[in-house]
């Protein structure tokens, strides 16, 4: 069973690598606006890294919790379990799991489990553990005075015993296709194994007092236990999955209270429809990644070229060696003066860290000319998205832009005249530049 399990876990992640198709940036975080902003500002270094190989931003204690419930069937293979059929003895079987995804790739659940079990024993022989300090050996015994019997004869031969247990593991996740290819969020499909270890209880009984004339009960056994198991998840939205579960409980071999035979372990074999709720869950978000000695050197070259009258340069990388800068063209005449630019990441509208500074000359230049009013004319290049999409994404840049001068340097809104052009006008013939907002002196 071990190695039909390890095929399948084999075979299944072959699939996801050779299935999954990279994703473009855009499309890897539809619908989650704000994940996708803080994505885009690490894409120029992790775009091609696959989830398990990136830098993924910490989650809050209260994010990307989940909780599952889950039902099925379970068996119990025990010593003699190879003389039933398959589904001999086959009985309900449920459980509970509740859990946090710490990455795209893994995550921890506690999970809760239990059945009524059916044991089956050939004959009445072997090492029964029928009191809390008295196992007991023999084939005599087993039925006692008031009709009340241990072991219950089975048509066709053969004993059963029931066997109710209840059982708590910690689990330890992988989701597979993360694990290989890239994080997709909005993925239809995604296979997680799991391990686990934990404690089971197997439950006495006080309806045995006359068992072998002892006055005992049936002994409670209590046992250490690993889990192993595949689930196949399938998204139904953002919040809910449907999936299908196949687990393997591994217990001592005295778990059903029978030692002895051609096991030294007995399993509970369980197969699991269930139903996963994530609640206050968001997307994982790539950390931007960059080196502060490079951002420093980046600002010490704004600083020189921003003195080169009626032309602005982007920061690196995106100037080539030698900068050959082009002149700014605006759609209506205006004059640039001192003031730089403030460069954005494809699709975003964040103002990063390394372009407060051109932020914080604009507000000084406001400051230092009371009378005056500043133009905030905004662009998206047009090699990317949709003309709609670009104007929006344009106009979102100004209102970013006035949002710092307002908020974090205290500048008056009326001060501040909002333009944004989507990709009709290309102030650069660099089409990277053109992810823009311009400071003009009307």
């Amino acid at each position: 069973m071990k190695n039909l399990f390890l095929t399948a876990v084999f075979l299944l992640s072959a699939v996801c690598v050779n299935a999954q198709k990279e994703l473009a940036v855009e499309n890897q975080y539809p619908g989650d606006e704000k994940a996708r902003e803080v994505y885009l500002t690490a894409v120029d270094k992790q775009a091609n890294s696959t989830a398990v190989r990136t830098t993924w931003v910490a989650n809050k204690p209260n994010s990307n919790w989940f909780f599952s419930l889950e039902g099925g069937v379970a068996r119990l293979l025990s010593e003699n379990s190879r003389d039933l059929d398959a589904f001999d003895d086959l009985v309900p079987t449920g459980g509970l799991s509740v859990g946090k995804w710490f990455s795209p790739v893994w995550g921890l659940r506690i999970n809760a489990t239990g059945a009524q079990l059916k044991g089956y024993s050939t004959s009445t022989t072997g090492l029964w553990y029928t009191g809390k300090h008295y196992p007991t050996a023999g084939s005599i015994g087993y039925y006692s005075g008031d009709g009340s019997r241990f072991l219950e004869a089975r048509d066709g031969g053969g004993y059963t015993n029931e066997v109710t247990y209840a059982a708590g593991t910690l689990d330890f996740l992988v989701n597979l296709k993360n694990l290989f290819t890239h994080y997709n969020p909005k993925a239809f499909f995604n296979p997680v194994i799991y391990a686990g270890l934990g404690y089971a209880h197997t439950f006495g009984s006080n309806d045995f007092d006359n068992l072998l004339d002892l006055n005992d009960n049936v002994t409670a056994v209590n046992s250490i236990v690993e889990k192993f198991g595949l689930q196949l998840n399938f998204r139904l939205g953002d919040r809910w999955d449907l999936y299908l579960d196949a687990q393997a409980i591994t217990a001592p071999d005295n778990f059903d209270r029978l030692a002895g035979g051609s096991h030294n372990m007995d399993i509970v074999a369980n197969a699991r429809l269930g139903l996963t709720y994530r609640f206050n869950f968001r997307h994982f978000i790539k950390a931007p990644l960059y080196d502060q000695a490079e951002v420093d050197a980046l600002n010490r070259e704004i600083n020189e070229l921003r003195n080169r009258p009626g032309t602005v340069c982007p920061p690196a990388p995106a100037c080539p060696p030698v900068p050959v800068c082009p002149e700014v063209k605006q759609p209506e005449p205006a004059k640039t003066e001192e003031l730089t630019p403030v460069f954005f990441t494809i699709g975003s509208y964040v103002v990063r860290d390394n372009q407060l500074v051109n932020v914080a000359k604009a507000a000084e230049y406001l400051i230092g000319h009371p009378g005056s009013k500043l133009e905030l004319a905004s662009y998206a290049d047009k090699n990317t998205g949709t003309p709609s999409l670009n104007l929006q994404l344009s106009k979102n840049r100004s209102n970013a832009v006035a949002n710092l001068l307002t908020g974090k340097f205290g500048i008056d809104k009326s001060r501040l005249v909002l333009k944004h052009y989507g990709d009709k006008v290309q102030p650069f013939a660099e089409n990277d530049w053109n992810r823009v907002t311009i400071f003009i002196i009307p």
